[in-house]
């Protein structure tokens, strides 16, 4: 999947962190100014992995490629793998039992994350740097505290949530009765806090806050809603119907973790007292290291949630189950089935529910590739025909036209394009079609359509080309006046893909106020052609 749909494109915030950061860290006359340049936030977060990754690149290439950059970005899916094999190793289970987890992690589901660059450097790294530590951690030995430390502190500036990771590990190490590590974690926990949020701009989460007291429910349902978001198959649905199954699971794998987490505690006669239950839980971890890596695991993706709930509701509820969010509930699905893994199927002889889960997972990532490979299969046409604007309109990669960050888009390119740092891909079906998109629309290939407003938004429908399911199938809109020439792709869901026809929205604020001839441009495997249609638009804001 990475392979074929990766893309040399800086989508919206991709711009701050690779073209932006590295035309100006090239320009940087000093040391301190190179400096606060890596470590200066990037909207709420300090993405230093991402921009040292940026510069490794650089050194080694002399260039910005941001499909290197995309595929790279995930090697830390990889470690995280190798994590959970090593519990499943170190705790003496069969390695079968290691099959379902690559089916539970490994889909589609979060591609905002596996196939978009900036995202791809925070959320999957910011998982495994962090449970790299909490492994470290598990050792007990002075050398694996010093790893770990490095490692956490690292984490924390990957991305903004990594500093959770301070707070499991106080945890872990009072759990361990590492108290003489646990008195330096602290004063380091602190410490890391402090620097991090040293001149950094905390309204944005002033305003979660606000909203959150406001609406409590909201964080509430919220916090399940986002653990359970690897149930979320309704995508299209209103949010209320979308979010009933995933939270759901979300009360399930929550419930799970509490049975894992306090499993035969409460046995045994005798009245109840807080030392003996402290003693009983450090013994249940201290039996068996590895469980520090599940454990770790589940406090990150709970204090992850809480954040979630509490701080992000006010951009609206969807986004407790956002696209480049379902990373932590696709690991949550993988720390839940640890949990009955280690808890109670290991200890079973029938081994029809272990055949059970795994037949499930399969299914399960049978159903995210048939749900979310047609939006990825998409979003890849999106994106090229929106580079495709950027090269020849100075517009397409986010911004609306005369905003702050057209200009900011602009400036960070054009530190780079001309010095041939970054190039415009160049192995594409438009590129290969240049030519004939820019010119003037022949007379011998004339199609209608339909032009609708519907909302101030403006339609143009066809409903008798066809195109397929190929790589770059699809019908695009050529809108061309006397100074340029845009082509917009309007993605297709699931259940439109390869029907006939189209309906394309024209963007707002994404085009010059002119008046626009209307061709198509028209793709069907190996087979393009360019229609004319004698028809116009006026755009106007």
């Amino acid at each position: 999947m990475l392979l074929t749909y990766a893309v040399n494109v800086p989508w919206m915030d991709d711009n701050d962190a690779f073209p932006d950061f590295l035309g100006r860290f090239i320009e940087a006359k000093n040391s301190g100014e190179k400096a606060w340049l890596l470590f200066k936030p990037n909207n709420e977060h300090r993405i230093v992995y991402a921009k040292l990754m940026n510069l490794l690149h650089y050194t080694l290439t002399g260039t910005l490629n941001m499909r290197t950059l995309t595929i790279f970005s995930n090697i830390t899916l990889l470690g995280i793998l190798w994590l959970f094999w090593r519990v499943i190793k170190e705790q003496g289970l069969a390695l079968i039992y290691f099959l379902p987890i690559p089916f539970l992690l490994l889909h589609p589901q979060y591609y905002l994350t596996s196939i978009w660059t900036i995202t791809g450097f925070q959320y999957q790294p910011v998982i495994f740097f962090g449970l790299m530590g909490i492994y470290f951690l598990s050792k007990k030995t002075n050398i694996s505290f010093f790893g770990a430390i490095i490692l956490v502190f690292f984490d924390s500036f990957t991305m903004s949530n990594g500093l959770f990771y301070w707070i499991v590990g106080m945890v872990i190490l009072a759990l361990q009765g590492e108290y003489k590590r646990l008195g330096i974690w602290s004063v380091l926990t602190l410490a890391t806090f402090k620097l991090y949020f040293y001149q950094f701009d905390n309204q944005a989460n002033d305003q979660g806050f606000q909203y959150f007291f406001k609406h409590p429910h909201e964080s509430f349902f919220g916090f399940f809603t986002h653990l359970g978001g690897s149930f979320d198959f309704q995508t299209l649905s209103p949010i209320l119907t979308r979010s009933i199954v995933p939270t759901i699971a979300g009360f399930i794998l929550v419930s799970i973790s509490i049975w894992w987490l306090f499993f035969r505690v409460f046995e045994g006669k005798g009245k109840f007292s807080i030392p003996a239950f402290w003693v009983k839980i450090q013994s249940r971890f201290n039996s068996e290291s590895s469980n520090y890596v599940i454990l770790g695991a589940f406090l990150f993706l709970v204090i992850n949630a809480l954040v979630i709930a509490i701080l992000r509701p006010r951009f609206g509820y969807f986004v407790m189950i956002v696209g480049n969010y379902k990373i932590y509930p696709a690991t949550f699905l993988v720390v839940a089935y640890l949990m009955v893994l280690t808890r109670w199927l290991r200890f079973t002889k029938n081994q029809r529910y272990f055949q059970w889960i795994l037949a499930g997972s399969i299914l399960f990532n049978v159903a995210s590739y048939i749900k979310f490979l047609p939006e990825v299969h998409e979003r890849r046409k999106d994106l090229l025909v929106r580079i495709f604007n950027q090269e020849h309109n100075q517009i397409g990669l986010g911004p609306y036209v005369g905003s702050d960050f057209d200009r900011y888009v602009q400036t960070g390119l054009g530190r780079l394009v001309p010095k041939g740092i970054y190039q415009f891909p160049t192995n594409t079906v438009f590129k290969k079609s240049e030519k004939e998109i820019l010119s003037n629309f022949a007379e011998n290939q004339i199609i209608n359509v339909s032009i609708s407003t519907i909302n101030n938004e403006i339609f143009i429908a066809n409903d008798t080309l066809t195109t397929g399911f190929g790589l770059d199938d699809g019908s695009y809109l050529i809108l061309k006046s006397a100074q340029r020439t845009y082509l917009i792709y309007d993605k297709k869901f699931f259940h439109n893909i390869g029907k006939s026809g189209f309906s394309v929205k024209i963007p707002e604020k994404y085009l010059i106020p002119d008046t626009y001839h209307i061709g198509i441009f028209w793709v069907k495997g190996d087979k393009r052609k360019i229609y004319k249609t004698n028809q116009t638009v006026e755009v106007n804001y």
